[in-house]
């Protein structure tokens, strides 16, 4: 009996270690000549064929810290390409800032998807906001833009090509991604100073939070516990409506008619944020002359699959790639 559980113990130890040498195969020596020779094969019905567009291996650098604001660490999750052989490549940036009705966000669940990204070539930031519980709007806003500048700053480190910069947002994120190209007055009545932005991709955003509660298909009040109440300061939209307008995206377009290129995606079926917020968006958009795309996802509820299709994807690139700058 002691003889044969000797013997499992030995196949299972030599296991591992076949394992092991399998797993860290390409960490062994490697032959750096410039002049490696490639090899010819002799097998009569093998089939060569060359990959031209490289899919980039993955570095997550987890919990950045990039601001800390009233004694909160803002995060970041970064996602950088990890080219094969050219180690100092540039990577045009995308900040995604996760939806979660201006509350505490869940930062991890969308690494994952948002990874896919940065496979096609580009270095994704998932920013955390404060929450409203902690500050209200326009803090959400503010910290977009200060990630944005650390990002900026921090160009060479994450291997970012600083003159493309681009913030995406999903429902409460896109809204605060749309006033990442919103000035706001200061206190003199005078612009703000914004970062240089290429463009902001929108999903499914509240742009109207005032009236965002009269939609039919509106699952929101607009009381002092509504997402949108806690947003400017856990008051009601209808006893603070000047606070909603400074609060919603849709009342700055008028002026800001040079704001960044918008790329807005709403499904038809949202039940969360009315299809009808992202309508009003675009149409002020196109009443004031302001470059953008909307693609509306027929029979999608709010952030279901369809946004996250190669499909999808590949029409947010083109949007990237038409915007990029030399």
């Amino acid at each position: 009996m002691k003889k044969n559980m000797n013997k499992k113990q030995f196949l299972i130890s030599i296991g591992f270690c076949t394992l092991s040498l399998i797993l860290n195969a390409q960490n062994g020596p490697r032959n750096n000549s410039k002049n490696f020779p490639e090899a010819i094969p002799t097998n009569k019905k093998v089939q060569l064929f060359n990959q031209t567009k490289e899919i980039y291996a993955l570095n997550y650098q987890k919990d950045v810290v990039y601001a800390t604001k009233e004694g909160v660490d803002l995060k970041l999750q970064i996602v950088n390409p990890k080219p094969y052989d050219q180690p100092n490549k540039t990577f045009p940036c995308i900040l995604y800032v996760r939806g979660s009705a201006w509350m505490k966000q869940n930062l991890y669940v969308d690494v994952p998807q948002i990874s896919a990204m940065a496979k096609r070539g580009y270095v994704v930031a998932i920013v955390e906001y404060r929450s409203s519980d902690v500050a209200v709007f326009p803090a959400q806003r503010n910290d977009a833009i200060s990630a944005v500048l650390f990002m900026k700053e921090n160009a060479e480190k994450y291997h970012i090509d600083a003159n493309n910069i681009f913030v995406w947002g999903s429902s409460s994120g896109a809204h605060t991604a749309l006033f990442t190209g919103l000035h706001l007055k200061d206190s003199e009545g005078k612009n703000d100073t914004l970062p240089s932005i290429n463009g902001i991709i929108a999903y499914y955003p509240p742009t109207d939070v005032l009236h965002l509660k009269d939609d039919p298909t509106a699952a929101s009040k607009g009381d002092e516990n509504s997402p949108e109440g806690l947003l400017i300061g856990k008051i009601a939209v209808w006893d603070a409506p000047e606070k909603a307008k400074e609060a919603s995206p849709l009342y700055y377009i008028k002026d800001n008619k040079d704001m960044p290129p918008v790329f807005l995606a709403h499904g038809t079926k949202d039940r969360v944020v009315p299809f009808s917020q992202s309508d009003l968006l675009a149409n002020e958009l196109e009443k004031n002359g302001c470059e953008y795309e909307f693609h509306a996802l027929r029979n999608a509820d709010h952030g279901s699959w369809q946004f996250w299709t190669q499909e999808m994807l590949d029409k947010v690139e083109a949007f990237v790639l038409k915007h990029l700058r030399k």
